[in-house]
């Protein structure tokens, strides 16, 4: 027997009735004949004014015993706020206003309740205003895989967030439900009778506090549909943010891959990386640039804190070089790269590896004045990006190396540096960032004794969330490159083989089976 029909079986029979009934008819009696003796003696509205009276007086000493410790009442601006849908902090600076600028139409559609039915009109014009925030795109400009896993990531997420918020929502059979909504009449006639008994059962069994329920409820009966407006406008306002949040992942290209296929995406760029790499892969890359014997090979012995790259007087790094490393318990690829000699091939190549980088160490000598190569290079980089407002930019951590030539006398006792050899410093500084910019480095000595070096380090590891962030966004962008075109063309025509070869072997077989050769 299902659980419906227990219910009803329980309800139904007539024993347990009269059970009730015989419970009750003698204090509904009695309540009878008492109002009407009070009203053949005169005294009824005496006694409801004195019961009123006292009921009162123990309303008002239970509300100044509660008020200290009452919490605030929730108003409908409240749930509206902690309801509402934030904003993804991944997202770049444009995506996060047109996610704002959603929620302001939002706000001002819902302001008072819609019809239901145009509700999916109001989607597309939020989907609408979404898009316009992404250029030239509009609604519906996407792809079916990228529909695909929208559904799949809403669907996702709402079965969370059912399972979170909505009791026994793993314990109640679609069955039940059917039944209850193929009798939600009955049971709303059946809740109506309830409560208009339970109401009628307040005033006999305590006049005096039933008396004052029922002018409460007829005082703000008034206001029960303007709160109910209000409800359904927060819980349509809260749908059209889910609709936005989703535009905004949609148009963003954050539903173009699912994890598992940025996973395969990310595997097959570091390919490059394990061919030419000296120890181990790992997935955070952080590129070292700078012209040719900067002092990038040194500096990067200082932070790991042995000698694995060669370093001498001539250029020391003909290629690219991968060293497996940690930045605050964060694994990562820390890749030396060739030195910039300004020439177009040595820009292409760098300008590619940066585009590719989580976070960049420029290494600049600081007792070297020419930097032209360098800001030739900033520039093509800086221009890179703001041609693709979708890509997010890593963070350049700038570096004055070799400082310790500017200082005559180095090193100096506990490295309390003398107030001329600071002005010397900042002077040096100074021109690298207007050389470079606005570009301000971290003067660096990284040769026995070092200095600034744990500096550096504390830097890298404060920039560790930006590069996180960099790395899924370019994870998310890597469909854009050749590379995967050419895998996207080869798989598209391994798919064209495959079926084709399937629907000629079944072509076949129904020929030779029906025994007639095709003409």
């Amino acid at each position: 027997m299902t659980l419906p029909e227990r219910i009803r079986g329980a309800l139904l029979r007539w024993d347990r009735l009269l059970v009730i009934a015989t419970l009750a008819l003698p204090i509904a009696a009695t309540s009878v004949l008492g109002f009407l003796w009070l009203g053949q003696q005169g005294y009824l509205l005496q006694f409801v004014g004195l019961s009123a009276l006292f009921g009162g007086m123990v309303t008002l000493l239970r509300w100044l015993a509660r008020r200290r410790r009452r919490p605030a009442p929730v108003t409908v601006g409240d749930l509206a706020a902690g309801m509402a849908v934030s904003a993804n902090p991944d997202w770049l600076p444009h995506e996060a206003a047109a996610f704002e600028r959603a929620r302001a139409r939002i706000e001002a559609t819902t302001a008072s309740a819609q019809p239901w039915e145009a509700l999916p009109d109001l989607a597309l014009g939020i989907v609408d205003e979404v898009a316009k925030g992404f250029g030239s795109r509009t609604a519906l400009d996407f792809t079916l895989p990228e529909a695909l896993l929208l559904i799949e990531r809403s669907v996702t997420r709402y079965r969370a967030r059912l399972r979170a918020h909505v009791p026994f929502a793993d314990t109640v059979s679609l069955q039940t439900l059917r039944w209850i909504w193929r009798n939600r009449g009955n049971l709303s006639g059946l809740w109506t009778a309830g409560r208009y008994g339970y109401r009628a059962l307040r005033v006999l069994l305590n006049p005096a506090v039933g008396i004052a329920r029922e002018v409460e409820l007829i005082v703000s009966g008034g206001n029960s549909d303007w709160l109910s407006d209000q409800m359904m406008g927060v819980l349509q306002a809260i749908l059209l943010e889910e609709v936005a949040y989703s535009a905004v992942e949609l148009y963003s290209g954050r539903l173009r891959f699912s994890d598992a296929e940025l996973l395969a995406i990310e595997l097959e760029q570091t390919d490059a990386d394990m061919a030419r790499m000296a120890e181990a892969d790992t997935p955070l890359r952080v590129v070292f640039v700078g012209q040719t014997s900067a002092g990038k090979s040194t500096l990067i012995n200082a932070l790991l804190g042995d000698d694995r790259a060669e370093t001498d007087m001539a250029p020391t790094t003909p290629g690219l070089v991968t060293y497996e490393a940690a930045i605050g318990g964060v694994p990562c690829h820390w890749i030396d790269s060739r030195g910039i000699d300004g020439s177009e091939a040595s820009l292409a190549a760098l300008l590619a590896e940066l585009r590719e980088a989580d976070m960049i160490v420029w290494v600049l000598r600081a007792n070297r004045p020419g930097r032209a190569a360098d800001l030739a290079l900033l520039q093509r980089f800086e221009a890179s990006f703001a041609a693709e407002p979708a890509r997010r930019r890593p963070e350049i951590l700038a570096v004055a190396s070799c400082i310790d030539q500017l200082a005559p006398g180095w090193p100096y006792p506990e490295n309390r540096l003398p107030a001329e050899v600071q002005q010397v410093f900042a002077g040096a500084v100074a021109a690298i960032a207007g050389d470079m910019g606005g570009l301000r480095p971290l003067p660096v000595c990284a040769v026995s004794p070092d200095w600034n070096v744990e500096p550096l380090r504390a830097e890298m590891e404060a920039g560790l969330g930006h590069a996180l962030l960099v790395q899924r966004n370019r994870r998310r962008m890597a469909a854009n490159r050749g590379g995967r075109s050419v895998a996207e063309a080869a798989r598209s025509g391994r798919g064209f083989l495959q079926g084709a070869g399937k629907f000629g072997s079944r072509l076949a077989r129904r020929a030779f089976s029906s025994g007639t050769p095709p003409e």
